[in-house]
């Protein structure tokens, strides 16, 4: 199983204890040639170790910046992330300050060297340039990343200097407001100051919004703490009313599915809307056996973490999506067949909603029948998945599963007459498409089909277009639909 790690998401866990940067950030910086406009960044910068000053008492604010110092600030705003593969460059010298940046970088697709194989590390770079690699870092990063307003630029009476390779960089920044100006210029083409690189990287920081980890206590098992991640808007504010999406992961999966959740997450924070995504028990950060990872207690976990969010987040109860990825979209139907809750927004996708379907992958009719036999037995019978997992099924995740042989779907839309999409991939493995495409047809969802990547989506696939189908299209399906 291959997947993608979100950048920032060590670097920020300790810093971000607020969604309000400018209470929890403002502070004077130390270095005397700092001036008061851009202290706060360069405090935050500094503070974080994700840049330094060039001595004790001077951060060098005019000086100009490198191609390696660039990256190596990028690099460990990542967490000093690993490379996922070996780039070398004939002048990076391995075991520099700047090498194992360098090839960070490199793999992940942020920065390129020139065509005679070299890298050029003192090169001072532009501000198009710097953007640039900003812009690519962030999609590295598995940030929501949307180019954005192209009418963003206009607010620079210099845009049309910009090289056309940087355009679409550059509307992103400007959009976002991650490009400032206090003389209504761009400057594409200036050398960027030491300065100007620490307000550029901070601005960036500054759009990604929150996610706070939090410790629910479950219902059904009294002793039980469930682990739940609550992504909020930047500018939350509990004296207004969002909408919530909770995130439902698959089978042995976690609440991130790997990295893959993170993008709809952010996306959803960057509409307005506050999501929710947990682990199930036995996965990831929880700590309770994988013997009770049933549907019982996975359906029972999701309504405690629901009731947790309006308890304890401004959430609009009239609001609340769920999202479920193949076990998990089987989890959302059961929700929904049950009316366990009053959903404004369904999506699934690859739902696991067929039992005939779910048995080939575990091995098929015979195997299934096997493994259950022994569970019944002995309580539980072990079983090694696709990507190396152990896992110990109990006889409840059986009897659990089994209690509803079929009719899910039917159950569902007998429920529930709102509105729904359905994901699925025209060559997935382990949820049948044609599993999929006849659950959507009984709720009369509407459906994306993504090209063939089997049943990886944007969690562990590559395939641009099956990531723009899964990434953008959840995030606008549940924009549409939740806040109307």
């Amino acid at each position: 199983m291959s997947y993608k790690k979100h950048f920032l998401s060590i670097a920020l866990s300790a810093a971000l204890v607020t969604s309000c940067f400018t209470t929890a950030f403002a502070a004077e910086s130390t270095f005397t040639d700092v001036d008061p406009q851009n202290s706060e960044a360069i405090v935050y910068m500094t503070e974080n170790k994700f840049i330094s000053g060039i001595d004790e008492t001077k951060f060098g604010v005019d000086m100009p910046v490198s191609r390696a110092e660039a990256v190596a600030v990028l690099h460990r705003m990542s967490g000093l992330a690993e490379a996922v593969s070996e780039v070398s460059f004939s002048d990076v010298t391995e075991g520099s300050d700047y090498a194992k940046a360098v090839e960070w970088a490199s793999a992940n697709g942020i920065v390129s060297g020139y065509s005679d194989g070299t890298f050029a590390p003192d090169e001072t770079i532009t501000k198009q340039d710097l953007v640039s690699l900003l812009y690519r870092y962030a999609v590295a990063d598995d940030a929501y990343v949307t180019v954005g307003n192209s009418s963003a630029l206009g607010k620079f009476t210099d845009a049309d200097k910009a090289a056309d390779y940087a355009s679409e960089a550059l509307i992103w920044a400007a959009d976002r407001e991650i490009l400032t100006s206090t003389d209504g210029k761009l400057n594409p083409e200036k050398l960027v100051t030491r300065s100007e690189l620490a307000v550029l990287d901070y601005n960036y920081i500054k759009t990604l919004p929150v996610t706070k980890t939090v410790s629910v206590a479950s219902t059904l098992r009294s002793e039980a703490q469930i682990p739940a991640y609550v992504t909020v808007p930047v500018d939350y504010n509990a004296e207004n009313k969002y909408p919530m999406v909770i995130l439902c992961h698959g089978h042995g999966g976690n609440h991130n599915e790997w990295g893959g959740f993170d993008v709809i997450t952010n996306g959803l924070a960057d509409k307005g809307i506050i999501s929710v995504t947990l682990d199930y028990p036995g996965c990831d950060a929880s700590k309770e056996s994988f013997q009770l990872n049933t549907m019982t207690n996975m359906k029972a976990d999701t309504l405690d973490v629901i009731n947790y969010m309006l308890s304890n987040y401004s959430v609009d109860k009239d609001k609340v999506g769920i999202f479920g990825y193949s076990m998990g979209g089987r989890i959302a139907l059961e929700l929904l067949s049950d009316k366990a809750f009053d959903f404004a927004a369904v999506e699934l996708v690859a739902p696991a909603e067929d039992i005939t379907d779910l048995k080939g992958l575990f091995g098929g009719a015979e195997a299934w029948e096997k493994m259950k036999a022994e569970a019944n037995e002995k309580g539980f019978t072990v079983f090694t998945t696709i990507y190396g997992q152990l896992q110990e099924l109990s006889k409840e995740w059986f009897a659990d599963l089994e209690a509803v042989p079929d009719g899910l779907a039917e159950a569902a839309a007998e429920n529930y007459k709102g509105k729904s999409l359905v994901v699925y991939a025209v060559d997935d493995e382990a949820v049948s498409p044609e599993v999929s495409k006849a659950t959507a047809e009984i709720l009369g969802s509407k459906v994306a089909v993504t090209p063939a990547d089997g049943h990886s989506y944007s969690f562990y696939g590559t395939n641009p277009e099956t990531i723009r189908i899964t990434n953008d299209g959840s995030v606008n399906f549940f924009a549409e639909e939740l806040l109307k």
